[in-house]
């Protein structure tokens, strides 16, 4: 598609900037770039899609190194082509949770393959900035922007005076609100060494025209003290940029989105909810295919606990993931009480342990204690309510993993206990019914969207079970006695994944990433 004429938001053309070179970079920063990114600039080129990465251009190395988020700004009538692209790239669009979205901003996430990371991908159709919770400025700036684009790194982004313009403005308006006064003078010389990036790469007299074009609210003295101030630090210059934030905010007024009142009430709701999600240690976003529930099953050794960790955790960066352990799950208000005794019966009744019912003679005798049934059938009314509790978070649009989980196999490991046989040999009475019970409570548990099944040779679990830090030691042979209870849990219903963790963690948890990324 050719480029075609920037429009301001009355529909007359704006002349875009004098073309000039090409704006310098280390060669290192398209070196350093990750496949992943550099195609969905590919895809975007290829497409005539008008855009460019319009802020932080002195970390655009970073950007491109997947190290920070990639801020897009794109002529909204490339809409079509845009999605194309970010579809073509791998990224997949995202909601937030909480509602806690600005009009005209949406995301996607990509996933580095080779570091098993995502790519946050922020795509704007208008510019709009203020504090970094609330945005209420639209700027009208999204054709001065674009119009002068040129490469950087090979990637479109503005010119140097129409990125000077947009930055000291934003920073101005974030010190209107008293949370992104903290915020950003935390690391205030990133922002110094900033703007003396831009003004060492723009003519201060095009600067100037730009200005006088497209904001003229902020005159010549006003644009002298923010510049005076930006550049400075310590209490005084803090002080300095609030008054001269709030003076600018006034002055560009009749570009808010929102009125004083709904103004405060989305800052408090936006606060709230970036609380939760630090508390919670996720972030906010779901895929637009909505959530989904994650298995990590296999035989003891294999890393379940590590693994699973290692992906809610390098997931959880950016959406909205739930971790849970579905082999040993909270008590209910039903167990609460009869586990408070399990301590105890455990030195009085040894003979009672789960390891002795694992054994190979004990799986043929197919007979179980009053007190096994007693305790396996509330272990399945607590697994039921755990994932019952899974399967509302994944229809929320969360992502759930969970170390371990219930199969549709009888005997395997943490699937029911009892078969058919088993109930038939019960006979009547209470150990009969609570074993139906039991069956009854797997039977209605959820089916899990994807298993990831976790393999590695035998010699390297028992190696990995000698290193492990816990309670008796190493116990090769309850690797050994497990060995094929685990492996033989089944799936049907569920698209099941096989990962080889024989190799480091991090590429192991970097495919696992990545399978459940291409199911999602």
């Amino acid at each position: 598609m050719p480029d075609a004429e920037a429009h301001d938001p009355t529909g007359s053309p704006i002349a875009a900037v004098p073309p000039l070179l090409d704006r310098p970079a280390p060669p290192e920063w398209r070196e350093g770039a990750r496949p992943e990114i550099l195609r969905l600039f590919a895809e975007l080129a290829a497409r005539g899609v008008r855009h460019c990465h319009f802020k932080s251009n002195i970390r655009l190395g970073e950007t491109l190194a997947g190290l920070q988020d990639i801020d897009l700004l794109v002529d909204r009538r490339d809409q079509a082509g845009l999605l194309q692209a970010v579809a073509a790239a791998g990224f997949k669009p995202c909601l937030s949770q909480r509602g806690v979205g600005h009009p005209g901003v949406f995301h996607a996430i990509g996933l580095d393959r080779e570091r098993g990371r995502l790519i946050d991908l922020h795509v704007h159709f208008a510019v709009v900035g203020g504090d970094s919770l609330v945005k209420n400025t639209r700027f009208p700036l999204a054709a001065l922007l674009l119009g002068g684009r040129r490469p950087m790194a090979g990637v479109p982004v503005p010119s140097a005076e129409a990125e000077l313009l947009s930055f000291v403005v934003r920073v101005a308006l974030k010190h209107t609100s008293l949370i992104e006064v903290a915020k950003i003078n935390r690391r205030y010389g990133k922002t110094v060494a900033e703007l003396a990036w831009l003004r060492a790469a723009a003519d201060p007299a095009e600067t100037d025209r730009l200005r006088v074009r497209h904001l003229p609210e902020i005159d010549d003295a006003l644009w002298t003290a923010l510049l005076a101030a930006a550049e400075r630090r310590g209490a005084a210059a803090v002080a300095a940029r609030v008054r001269l934030g709030l003076v600018t905010a006034w002055r560009l007024r009749r570009f808010r989105r929102l009125d004083p009142v709904a103004d405060s009430l989305s800052r408090l709701r936006r606060v709230l909810a970036w609380i939760a999600d630090k508390a919670g240690g996720h972030g906010d976003l779901s895929p637009l295919t909505g959530g989904a529930v994650v298995a990590v099953v296999g035989p003891k050794g294999t890393g379940k606990s590590t693994l699973s960790a290692a992906v809610a955790e390098r997931l959880g960066r950016h959406l909205d993931v739930r971790a849970m352990h579905v082999g040993k799950p909270p008590a209910t208000v039903l167990s609460a009480l009869p586990r408070l005794f399990v301590p105890l019966a455990r030195r009085l009744l040894p003979h009672e342990r789960l390891s002795e019912y694992e054994t190979p003679e004990r799986r043929r005798r197919n007979t179980f204690s009053l007190f096994h049934v007693v305790r396996m059938t509330l272990l399945a009314h607590d697994r039921r309510s755990l994932l019952r509790r899974a399967f509302r978070h994944a229809s929320r649009g969360r992502v759930v993993v969970c170390d371990r989980y219930p199969s549709r196999t009888d005997g395997a490991i943490d699937s029911s206990r009892f078969d058919a046989a088993a109930v038939e040999a019960a006979g009547g009475g209470p150990k009969r019914w609570l074993m139906q019970a039991e069956r009854r409570a797997y039977a209605a548990m959820p089916v899990p969207d994807i298993v990831l099944r976790l393999e590695a040779p035998l010699a390297v679990a028992l190696g990995r079970d000698a290193t492990r830090n816990k309670a008796g030691g190493p116990d090769p042979a309850a690797v050994r006695r497990r060995w094929d209870l685990e492996r033989m849990a089944d799936f049907p219903d569920s698209r099941v994944i096989a990962i080889d963790t024989s190799g480091s963690l991090d590429e192991t948890a970097a495919r696992a990433v990545a399978a459940v990324w291409e199911a999602l």
